[in-house]
């Protein structure tokens, strides 16, 4: 219908002024509520006025109960006494208007007022902003895992910062929004007890809060999806994309289900979280088929071809061979090579803290397989990063035994320090430069002649 619209509109529940100060403006502007919903409401455009609006808490009151439980209706025909029409509720929230100029207030009790809104925010609000910030925190902690086991790969990781960006962030929001309950319950119990009313919440600064917290929440995820729509193709985005918002609609679509066929609360809430579940379950398979069937590749190398390579009689397997411009190749140090089937690829990672530029040239694994070299130039932005990165490097873990890594000449390749790799007394191909901004880690075959150092400083600008 063309006469009724629906917002999205960002709530908490204690913050029950904000709620009604809003519904009185949109009223004003003829937008009249008719139903609440976790994201969006439902407003009817009809003629403005000024209208009054109400917020209570019931703690009876549940999203899966199939119908207003006898209590409730009690408080409603109260309410109503008192020139308050009941609009709608969600969950413990109960909204009421009045188009009285001063309507009676028909909650006159602060201290049952403040016990109330204690028992509903207990029953939700709390347990789930705990339930969620400690979820965030694990999140948190796997991803900081990642640190231990490689700071190379952690700090050249734009999305790996960026989510544990916005990990930090909603860590921090959730104990700003519990803090901020505490401190205005605390303070309202005090006022209560010296014949006062509800402390009335400080507006302005939840504003500036909220408006810099979903500032860097919408601008992460834009550049999340800007960067996932690089990488992969528009549909397999779109199928990423989607995932909340299906999911959603089936969950919603399951209580409503169960409430027209007046099923219990606890049967609803019970059989639309397992609903919940399988769908989410069965969404992420439909997505890994999908991307799997129809290669939705999370490599954003365009030049490259395929070909199928026999690895023994009865198996073979398709390799992609690219052919990426690299600074140094096999052909520089070992001269000309007649093959057709090496690869050559580079993958450059760029974050405020590192800069990592990885180049190889490999080829399929074969007998008669020439020459491979891989190698890293590495240019930390802070010298915490440098430190993290050349302990990470120079660690040896404790199952490579017979490994050492022995220092060598710094006039060799001017460096500031210069090590080499040995595996039982026997040099190999390995080698770990610092200079004062950057670190090049050498990786070939075996070990290298004056002749190919020579090259190696030329053509890596050493």
């Amino acid at each position: 219908m063309k006469d009724k619209i629906k917002k999205a509109v960002r709530f908490r529940f204690d913050r029950y002024e904000d709620i009604e100060i809003k519904l009185e403006k949109l009223a004003e502007k003829g937008l009249f509520l008719e139903e609440c919903g976790s994201y969006l409401w439902s407003f009817r455009k009809r003629t403005p006025k000024k209208v009054k609006y109400a917020i209570t808490y019931f703690s009876e009151g549940s999203v899966f109960n199939p119908d207003i439980t006898d209590n409730q209706q009690t408080y409603i025909d109260y309410a109503n006494e008192a020139g308050w029409n009941f609009v709608t509720q969600l969950n413990q929230m109960q909204i009421f208007s009045s188009e009285i100029d001063n309507p009676i207030p028909f909650e006159t009790d602060e201290k049952e007022k403040l016990a109330n809104i204690k028992r509903c925010m207990n029953k939700s609000f709390i347990p789930w902003s705990i339930a969620t910030t400690l979820l965030f925190v694990l999140n948190l902690i796997l991803q900081l895992n990642i640190f231990q086991l490689n700071p190379i790969d952690f700090f050249s990781d734009s999305i790996r910062l960026l989510s544990i960006s916005m990990l930090a962030a909603a860590i921090i929001y959730q104990v700003y929004s519990l803090m901020t309950y505490f401190i205005w319950l605390k303070r309202s119990d005090k006022s209560i007890a010296l014949g006062g009313d509800c402390v009335k919440k400080s507006n302005v600064m939840n504003k500036i809060v909220d408006i810099i917290f979903m500032s860097f929440v919408f601008g992460s995820l834009g550049f999340l999806l800007f960067h996932l729509a690089s990488k992969t193709s528009w549909f397999g985005l779109f199928l990423f994309i989607a995932q909340m918002p299906i999911l959603t609609i089936l969950f919603w679509s399951s209580i409503k289900y169960l409430k027209k066929k007046k099923a219990s609360a606890i049967k609803n809430k019970a059989i639309s979280i397992t609903v919940l579940s399988f769908g989410t379950f069965a969404y992420l398979a439909i997505l890994l088929t999908v991307m799997i069937r129809f290669g939705f590749s999370m490599d954003n190398h365009m030049n490259y071809r395929t070909v199928d390579w026999q690895f023994t009689e009865t198996e073979s397997y398709t390799y992609r061979l690219y052919s990426d411009e690299i600074p140094l190749t096999s052909e520089d140090l070992y001269g000309p090579i007649d093959y057709n089937y090496y690869s050559y690829e580079k993958e450059i990672d760029n974050t405020l803290f590192l800069l990592k530029s990885a180049y190889s040239q490999d080829s399929p694994p074969a007998k008669d397989a020439p020459p491979r070299i891989e190698y890293e130039i590495l240019k930390p932005q802070f010298d915490f990063v440098y430190q993290l990165v050349k302990e990470h490097l120079l660690e040896i873990p404790e199952w490579r035994d017979n490994v050492t890594f022995e220092t060598m000449d710094q006039n060799i390749f001017d460096t500031v320090e210069a090590y080499h790799r040995y595996y039982e007394n026997t040099p190999t191909g390995e080698y770990i430069l610092f200079f004062d901004e950057k670190i090049i880690i050498l990786n070939m075959e075996e070990a290298l002649t004056q002749k190919q150092i020579s090259i190696i400083r030329e053509k890596l600008q050493i």
